[in-house]
């Protein structure tokens, strides 16, 4: 009877072990995703026939979990809070200048790409987020 109960207990306290450590490596995850993408970024934003460029900055937003703010995200100087899951950003409906603005962005696994679908007063757009600045972009 001993045995029985002293591989259960060996069984609870290994299961307890390995699905903290499983916790552990999921934060784990999220902040180097955060740390990876946090920088300048040179934008393609595509509106139909129309293509513009310009440059937006990631950095973390500490006063929200997973969260991220984007700096000129719409390209009018407005700030776009944002969050991080796995490989997914999430910027929920905001207003943004006079513009109303939600987006889905997803990280490549090389962290040198994030390609976003954006939803501007309605309208669908799409934009490709690579590393750097716009002058070392077109240097290239």
């Amino acid at each position: 009877m001993k045995k029985i109960a002293l591989i259960t207990i060996g069984f609870l306290l290994t299961s307890l072990i390995f699905f903290s450590c499983q916790q552990d490596l999921g934060d784990l995850n999220r902040a180097t995703t955060i740390e990876n993408i946090i920088g300048k970024w040179h934008v393609v934003r595509n509106e139909g026939d129309i293509q513009s460029e310009y440059q937006v900055e990631i950095t973390e937003n500490t006063q929200v979990n997973n969260g991220i703010i984007l700096h000129n995200f719409n390209n009018n100087g407005a700030d776009a809070k944002a969050t991080v899951s796995g490989m997914d950003i999430t910027v929920p409906s905001q207003q943004l200048g006079t513009n109303t603005v939600s987006a889905t962005g997803v990280i490549s696994d090389d962290f040198q790409r994030i390609d976003w679908t954006i939803n501007v007063d309605g309208d669908q757009i799409t934009a490709t987020f690579t590393p750097g600045t716009i002058a070392k972009s077109l240097a290239k």
